[in-house]
């Protein structure tokens, strides 16, 4: 099994939902459900990165080891790059992102997304899965990813791609996917992300790993083993994560 860490960046001030992390889903905040999920892993450490303080009383409430960061982060990425520095970790240490707001990310795709890292070829990885009768190809909350035959992504976009895609073609393809918000690292890949520069011309796609990919780091992409479930994005998604879990 591969060694890992996993980090949880999470943060108060959600523009959507403020205060999402500590929102209840029966009884436990669903910040505690992603860390409970984390803990049944096979990650030999896991730290929820914060920058306020209701977070971090909440979370070392429930027994976690919280890294306080700054407030000025743009991204979870951002703040769990302090983290390693802060904490010193190696280069060749291997990160976990797990977003703070996936109360349903099994601790099975936590074990799957670290051990597509291995040796130098792999420095990102993810995972996506085969889209399902009803997801549409043109609906922008679903990002997709396109992979080569190698296994790695060429590109994300919200839009459509290729372009002219039909739906009756998505039916065991093995090249358009249905992207997941789960990534590893290694912290030498990790340190060179925020001197990374991208074009103006993918603004408009608000998809932070197509900088690294357009810098020319490859992105293993892992077919997950079963769906994560629903994110939370706004107050209504937790109506679908309750019915999950007591579906």
């Amino acid at each position: 099994m591969t060694d890992y860490k996993i980090i949880i960046p999470a943060r108060y001030n959600s523009k959507r939902f403020p205060g999402k992390p500590l929102v209840k889903i029966y009884g436990k905040t669903m910040l505690e459900r992603v860390w409970l999920n984390a803990m049944d892993s096979s990650a030999s450490e896991i730290i929820i990165a914060t920058d306020d303080h209701r977070i971090e009383t909440a979370a070392k409430n429930f027994g976690a080891h919280v890294c306080v960061t700054s407030n000025e982060h743009k991204s979870g990425t951002d703040r769990i790059i302090e983290v390693i520095e802060i904490l010193g970790f190696r280069d060749e240490e291997i990160i976990l992102n797990v977003q703070g707001d996936e109360p349903l990310l099994s601790n099975k795709l936590m074990d799957e997304c670290a051990s597509l890292i291995s040796g130098e070829e792999e420095c990102i990885a993810t995972l996506a899965s085969p889209f399902s009768e009803g997801e549409r190809l043109d609906d922008p909350n679903l990002v997709k990813v396109l992979v080569n035959t190698q296994g790695y992504a060429i590109y994300f976009s919200r839009a459509p791609i290729p372009f002219n895609c039909e739906e009756n073609k998505l039916e065991n393809n093995k090249a358009i996917f249905l992207h997941h918000g789960i990534y590893s690292y290694n912290c030498k890949t990790l340190r060179k992300l925020p001197k990374l520069t991208i074009s103006p011309v993918f603004d408009g796609e608000n998809l932070e790993q197509l900088k690294p990919l357009y810098n020319g780091l490859k992105i293993r992409v892992g077919e997950a083993s079963k769906r994560p479930g629903p994110s939370v994005d706004v107050f209504e998604d937790i109506r679908l994560v309750e019915e999950e879990l007591v579906g």
